[in-house]
C-alpha cells in the first residue's frame, strides 16, 4: 500500500494525507479503535485525519452535526423531516423549496453503526472510499486520471452548496459507487478548517489500481504536476537594462 500511496503523492504532490473511510453496520474488525472525547463534527474528523495523521474509530454517538449524520446514514431520519433548518439557514424561501432542496442531498438510506477512517497508510482493512484534497489543478490530474480508470467515461457531480463531503461526497460516492469532485461547504470550512483554495475527491477504492495507471500514462506523455507555466519553457523578452549584460 505504502507504494501506491508513495506513487500518488509523486504526481500529486498533495500537502496532506489521503484517507480511507470504512462504513460498518455492526462490528468490525480493525486495530483502529481511537473514539473522540466529546461529540465532534464528521468533517472535523475527516480534516483531523488527512492533516494531523490521526486515526479513528466513529460511532453514531461520537458525531454531533445532524445533516453528517444523516448524510452518512448514523441517524434514521430524513433530510426532508429537518427541511426547516435549509429555510432557517437561508438556503430556500419556503417549505416547498425546502422539500425539494432537502430530498436531492444524498443520504445513505441503510443505517449504519459508525465508520473507520484515517490516512490510508495506516489502514488495515479494505477502505470502501478514498478521500483526498488538493487545489484546482491537483483535483484536475485527479479527474483525468479517474477518467481513465473508468474507460473514458466523464465525471459528473452535482451539489446544493451545503453537506458538501458528508452528502455530495462520500455519501453520493457510496451509493453510486462512482467518484465525486466535492466544494467544501460552509460547515467544513469552518469547523473542519478546509481552505480556500481546495477542492476534495471523494473515490470508490476499486478506482486505485487505474487511477495510478492514469497518472502514469498522462504524466509520461508531459501533464504533470506542478504545471510549468509557459513562461518557463520560452525565451524571454528582458529589458537591456535589467540584463546581466549590462554588467560585462
Amino acid at each position: 500500500m505504502m507504494e501506491k500511496i508513495d506513487e500518488l503523492n509523486s504526481y500529486l504532490r498533495l500537502k496532506s494525507k489521503i484517507v480511507g473511510i470504512k462504513l460498518f453496520d455492526s462490528e468490525i474488525k480493525t486495530k483502529i479503535q481511537r473514539r473522540p472525547k466529546k461529540k465532534l463534527i464528521i468533517c472535523q474528523i475527516i480534516n483531523a485525519a488527512r492533516l494531523y495523521g490521526w486515526a479513528w474509530m466513529i460511532l453514531s454517538e461520537d458525531v454531533e452535526c445532524i445533516l453528517g449524520a444523516i448524510a452518512l446514514g448514523l441517524r434514521e431520519e430524513s433530510f426532508v423531516n429537518i427541511k426547516e433548518v435549509f429555510m432557517r439557514l437561508g438556503y430556500v424561501s419556503d417549505d416547498e423549496s425546502a422539500r425539494k432542496f432537502a430530498s436531492k442531498i444524498p443520504r445513505i438510506e441503510k443505517t449504519k453503526r459508525g465508520f473507520v477512517i484515517g490516512p490510508l497508510e495506516v489502514f488495515d482493512i479494505e477502505p470502501d472510499l478514498l478521500i483526498m484534497y488538493g487545489n484546482s489543478a491537483q483535483i484536475m490530474r485527479m479527474v483525468q486520471s479517474t477518467v481513465y480508470a473508468m474507460g473514458g467515461e466523464r465525471l459528473t457531480f452535482s451539489t446544493s452548496g451545503d453537506c458538501g463531503i458528508c452528502g455530495d461526497g462520500i455519501a453520493s460516492a457510496y451509493i453510486t459507487e462512482r467518484p465525486q469532485v466535492v466544494i467544501p461547504c460552509y460547515g467544513e470550512r469552518r469547523f473542519g478548517h478546509s481552505q480556500d483554495d481546495e477542492l476534495a475527491m471523494v473515490i470508490p477504492f476499486k478506482y486505485l489500481e487505474g487511477i495510478i495507471e492514469g497518472l502514469r500514462k498522462t504524466h509520461n506523455a508531459g501533464i504533470r504536476y506542478p504545471i510549468p507555466i509557459a513562461a518557463v519553457i520560452t525565451e524571454l523578452e528582458v529589458p537591456k537594462e535589467l540584463s546581466v549584460r549590462t554588467l560585462s
